[in-house]
């Protein structure tokens, strides 16, 4: 066996255990995501065999709901390489007394969360949208139902990002199936005005979720603090002050961490919520069509999430470990699974549009719209998921600011601008949204991958 031989084998086995483990930690942690937004795809699909403009509706609500949301999970999501990391390490205690640090972080974001939530129709009046008054108020309504669930779902994702660091991810996932099924059976009942409930439309599709949401965080919470040796595991003990155990300084790590994917991702999702805004522009059944889309590339994105937080779990505890090269080679290991698992779905996407509209509704108008939007979206799929992927490996890096400038550059400076000027001096429909989108997450995965590469050029070379 000549050199390039050994060289080659020596590798197929690292990358191959790499594949792995990372797979056989995304795949619950991909479901688990996936559960949030079939969750959504459930209020979707019965409110459009509601009635005309329900989606709509309700998608202006969420507008505003779901960027609140996202930054306030990205607050707490600095957990996950602090927690990896003392796990890799074998400091078991502390990763509970991290847990119960963000707890606390959580709870007070997502108090500050609710706060905004419940301005929905002042933000939906600025005159940059061009929305309707009764627009605006409807949105709200739907947004003040959705409000308390904020709350529910960050504890929920602290509960889950605990478990997912130390290697215990199926929990996640069947709290999330009981609260779907939960979420479907309320849909039933108070969208329709099922077993005498008032007909409540879209907000009762608001209030099913919010239920929904805290019936799955009240199954981890409970999972983790009545764990076996709870006291050894760091769950329980003295809080010694209001910010957990160590205080404000030992969360330092965490919020900064936190922090920058917080922004990082409100800007994302601030500026995928302005393309449905601006979408709303268009008229209704463009902002339906959009809509239905949006719907179908967020699902499909839980599965790059979870990618994405599996590849930051597997740095940070290759790192703890005391394996720096195997950090470098789970990156780049989560960076190809992306590129492969997305592109799989990109295609079956396209092949199938025309089934996966049906799922959504039966007015043949709408589904005609649809299909051409989802012609479009699937070509998203692997950029909006390796920027995630990529962002998570660079965090578990310990890089919290350069991460969060891609961001604000890709989807603020970016991308808002060309939004708006793809349907208006572009002369595009809601399809020039969907391109948008994904020259703009083409930019930050190049940003994030050059920078992972910067950063791990110095592991390469460490024995």
């Amino acid at each position: 066996m000549n050199t390039s031989e050994i060289d080659q084998a020596s590798l197929t086995k690292p990358v191959s255990r790499h594949v792995a483990d990372l797979l056989r930690l995304a795949w619950p942690v991909m479901l688990s995501r996936a559960g949030i937004l079939v969750m959504a795809f459930a209020d979707v699909a019965m409110l459009g065999r509601y009635e005309p403009g329900a989606v709509g509706i309700s998608n202006l609500g969420l507008a505003v709901f779901v960027p609140i949301l996202v930054v306030t999970i990205g607050l707490t999501s600095g957990m996950i390489p602090v927690v990896s990391q003392a796990y890799g390490a074998g400091r078991w205690d502390e990763c509970g007394r991290a847990w119960r640090r963000a707890v606390v972080w959580g709870g007070v974001m997502s108090l500050i969360g609710i706060l905004i939530v419940a301005r929905t129709e002042w933000i939906l009046s600025l005159p940059w949208f061009h929305l309707s008054a009764e627009q605006a108020a409807q949105g709200a309504d739907v947004a003040l139902w959705l409000a308390p669930g904020l709350a529910a779902q960050v504890m929920f994702a602290v509960c889950a990002f605990y478990l997912e660091a130390t290697r215990r991810p199926l929990a996640g996932l069947i709290a999330m199936l009981v609260a779907n099924l939960l979420n479907v059976a309320l849909n039933w009942i108070m969208i329709y005005g099922n077993l005498g409930w008032p007909e409540m439309g879209a907000e009762g599709a608001a209030l099913a979720s919010t239920i929904a949401r805290f019936a799955a965080a009240g199954c981890l919470f409970a999972l983790i603090f009545w764990q076996r040796d709870a006291i050894a595991a760091g769950v329980r003990g003295p809080w010694e002050t209001f910010w957990g155990p160590g205080g404000w300084r030992a969360g330092y790590q965490m919020r900064k961490l936190g922090i920058s994917a917080g922004v990082s991702n409100g800007c994302e999702t601030v500026g995928f919520a302005t393309m449905m805004l601006l979408a709303g522009s268009l008229g209704t059944m463009a902002l339906d069509a959009y809509s239905i889309s949006h719907n179908m590339v967020s699902t499909v994105f839980m599965v790059g999430l979870g990618l994405g937080i599996a590849t930051g779990v597997r740095v940070g505890q290759e790192l703890g470990a005391g394996r720096p090269q195997d950090a470098v080679l789970a990156g780049w290991v989560g960076f190809g699974t992306g590129v492969v698992l997305m592109g799989s779905l990109a295609g079956m996407i396209v092949v199938f549009r025309d089934t996966v509209a049906l799922a959504y509704t039966d007015d043949p108008a709408l589904i005609a719209r649809v299909t051409g939007v989802f012609l479009v979206s699937a070509f998203l799929f692997i950029p909006d998921s390796l920027q995630v992927i990529m962002g998570q490996a660079v965090r578990s890096l310990g890089d919290a600011w350069v991460p969060l400038y891609a961001y604000v550059f890709s989807f603020i400076i970016f991308m808002i601008p060309l939004g708006r000027w793809m349907i208006g001096s572009g002369g595009m429909d809601e399809r020039g949204l969907a391109v948008t989108i994904m020259i703009a997450c083409i930019v930050a995965t190049s940003l994030l991958a050059a920078r992972f590469h910067w950063l791990t050029r110095r592991l390469r070379t460490e024995p």
